[in-house]
């Protein structure tokens, strides 16, 4: 063993700790065939379950490589460091009560962290792992036996969704399941990412509510993108994003899942949100059977289905090509009469159960160059109709895929019309068998979104994703003036200021140049305008003097405890095209992000906006730009002068590049100013911790 891991998925031994409760345990073992060593301990009885009992791990002949626990939490704590002190080298825990009880079971799952040192180590609260390659079980009950080719490894955080996996009937060919419970020491990430180098392994399944080490998961989709093996994430429980920052806008505006689905976006990670979802994406993975594009021909004997599944695929973004030239006369000649040539092609029952002409017809059809040929036909029940006809429509279909750089699919848009047999049948051709109309369509996207972010990764390079980032220091909020000075010094362009007194504002306005904007300068004013902290558009000394007298009256009723004591008099933009919101700070889930949103101070009311995880390179923040809607606006809408896109970029980035090498805990700018010549950022809240002092 030259792994950490292989002692956890590859054991030579393997000792099971428990009683009576064992009882499915043993049965699955010793059912899915496991040829090393079993090691049964129990104090009380001589035998469980035609296992020999040893009365204490201490007694056992040798150290195991891998040892089960299913004993009451305290006796599994003193049974870990047992096993620790004797040798074993992995260890799963099943007893619960631990973290998931909170404070009382935070301090024993210490203890438990402790006992088991550098042990590898599921749980606590794992129901076990299964691998059906190197036939070998250590779970909590009866997972089926399957041994499979190629195949799906799934690493969950919970029982109860591999249960699902198993229990739920859609062929997925399996080669592990893993429940990694409260994954105190061995997490999902890293289990993924030793499964990811098993080559019998097509694709990694990943289900959880938390992960404690993001920096294992950036490896592991680094891995996975190299050797072109999908990793599929379902993340269940979101957490609130940036909830450490709740008195910025950035906090108002992302949304419960945000962080968590800009890290897959980042790192090439299939996103899912549902179960069905989740197993059918995988399944396509699995059947090889990945779209190159976006063409897709649809064929049907049924025109009803074959047009509502051409609607669901043109609304996610699908081509459907129409027979084109000699194409629509070959297809004539070999469509029955009552039949027109198009996309989706309705054979009609005339061709029904006639192999050869629907195999010319399909032939006629793939001719006009398309990534994805799929075949729509629900199965009827068991003595219905004869199912040999339905099977004949799917050997027709995988004779014209045969040969050709399309991906063919056989679609049963109803979930529970699509037998095993049939299943079975449409894989032994080569095609993927897929379950559910919506779920089918989700996959189809899944799978070309992966296509199109592994390569555009891989040409960006791959070396970056793999960078961790600390968590920064609490900082102090930076009042308006500061933060400017911070960023123009990183390259964000900022308007021409000064800071005054109210009292000298007028005078200093006039050394700037009208039309100026006036702002009330103090860290703890947030959102100025809500208080009547800002003026905009002034244009003489005498406005201004009067808008400072205001806004002294104003800030008095309005947030009486922040006199109005200096004031930020800034030069105003000229030809604003658009206004833009951006921010980056640290989520203690997932590292950092950056917002950017349209809008400005009314972004909130607009809901328009786009996350992004580091690192942030310039591709990636034009790639989240062309996200929101008031990228059109840039662009020139409807003949309205555009704004500077590139001056835009060049703020975002300098933003995203200070916010990182500062470790600034919070840093917004809104908005930045978008004309059409330059950009320029009017507004900044900044928290950060304050700089060590260099010494000679």
């Amino acid at each position: 063993m030259t792994h950490k891991l292989d002692p956890l998925f590859r054991p030579k031994s393997v000792a099971f700790i428990g009683g009576s409760n064992l009882k499915p345990t043993l049965q699955y073992h010793d059912d899915l065939g496991f040829d090393g060593q079993t090691y049964v301990v129990n104090h009380k009885y001589p035998e469980l379950f035609g296992h020999t009992c040893h009365a204490s791990i201490e007694d056992l002949p040798k150290a195991p490589d891998l040892a089960f626990v299913a004993i009451r939490r305290e006796a599994a704590v003193q049974a870990i460091e047992a096993l620790r002190v004797r040798g074993c080298k992995a260890v799963i825990c099943n007893a619960a009560g631990f973290a998931e009880m909170g404070a009382d079971g935070q301090d024993i799952q210490r203890r438990l962290e402790d006992a088991a040192g550098d042990m590898v180590m599921l749980g606590p609260n794992s129901i076990g792992l299964a691998n059906f390659l190197q036939p070998m079980s250590a779970m909590m009950d009866q997972f089926g036996v399957q041994a499979p080719d190629k195949g799906i490894a799934i690493v969950s955080q919970g029982g109860g969704f591999l249960c699902d996996a198993v229990f739920c009937d859609r062929s997925l060919d399996l080669t592990h399941i893993v429940g990694c419970g409260n994954q105190a020491i061995t997490g999902i990430e890293t289990c993924a990412e030793y499964l990811l180098d098993d080559p019998q392994v097509t694709c990694v399944g990943i289900a959880f509510e938390g992960l404690k080490n993001i920096s294992g998961l950036r490896r592991a989709a680094v891995k996975a993108l190299r050797l072109g093996k999908p990793i599929v994430a379902i993340k269940f429980g979101k957490s609130e994003v940036g909830a450490q920052v709740a008195a910025s806008h950035t906090a108002s505006m992302t949304g419960a899942d945000a962080a968590w689905q800009a890290i897959f976006d980042r790192l090439g990670i299939i996103s899912t949100q549902s179960e069905s979802e989740f197993f059918e994406t995988l399944k396509l993975i699995n059947s090889g059977q990945i779209p190159k594009g976006r063409r897709v021909m649809v064929t049907a004997v049924s025109g009803v289905m074959s047009v509502m599944l051409a609607d669901h695929l043109s609304a996610a973004g699908f081509e459907m090509p129409q027979p084109t030239g000699d194409r629509v006369a070959k297809l004539k000649s070999v469509l029955p009469p009552i039949a027109t040539p198009c996309n989706p092609q309705d054979v009609t029952m005339a061709a029904w159960n006639n192999l050869d002409q629907q195999t010319a017809i399909y032939n006629a059809l793939l001719d006009e160059g398309f990534d994805t040929a799929i075949l729509v036909q629900n199965y009827p029940r068991e003595g219905m109709w004869d199912i040999a006809e339905y099977e004949a429509q799917l050997d027709a279909m995988a004779a014209a895929c045969e040969g050709r750089d399309v991906a063919g699919i056989q679609l049963a848009p109803m979930v529970d019309c699509f037998p095993d047999h049939a299943r079975d049948h449409t894989a032994r051709k080569g095609m993927a068998a897929m379950q559910g109309l919506e779920e089918c369509i989700s996959a189809l996207s899944h799978t070309v979104w992966w296509n199109e972010r592994r390569s555009a990764l891989l040409a960006e390079g791959l070396g970056n994703l793999e960078t961790g980032y600390d968590a920064p220091a609490t900082g102090t909020r930076r009042d308006e003036a500061e933060a400017k000075s911070l960023i123009t010094a990183a390259g964000v362009s900022v308007p021409e200021l000064q800071v005054s007194t109210p009292e000298n504002a007028p005078a200093a306005a006039t050394e700037l140049g009208f039309p100026v904007a006036l702002k009330a300068l103090d860290p703890r004013l947030l959102h100025k305008t809500e208080v009547g902290a800002v003026r905009i558009g002034l244009r003489s000394a005498d406005e201004v003097a009067e808008a400072a007298a205001k806004m002294a009256s104003d800030m008095a009723v309005n947030c009486p405890d922040i006199p109005l004591t200096h004031v930020l008099i800034e030069t105003m933009a000229p030809d604003v095209v658009a206004e833009i919101l951006a921010s980056v700070t640290f989520d203690p889930s997932v590292g950092p992000v950056m917002m950017i949103a349209g809008g400005g101070i009314e972004a909130e009311m607009w809901n328009d906006s786009t996350m992004l995880a580091a690192p942030f390179t310039r591709p990636e923040i034009a790639r989240a730009l062309n996200r929101l809607t008031t990228a059109k606006k840039i662009a020139g809408w409807r003949g309205r002068p555009a704004g500077d896109r590139d001056a835009l970029l060049d703020q975002l980035e300098a933003l995203a590049a200070f916010a990182l090498s500062s470790k600034a805990e919070e840093i917004e700018i809104n908005p930045i100013l978008v004309g059409q010549s330059g950009a320029v950022a009017v507004d900044a809240v900044l928290k950060l911790a304050e700089q060590p002092e260099r010494t000679t």
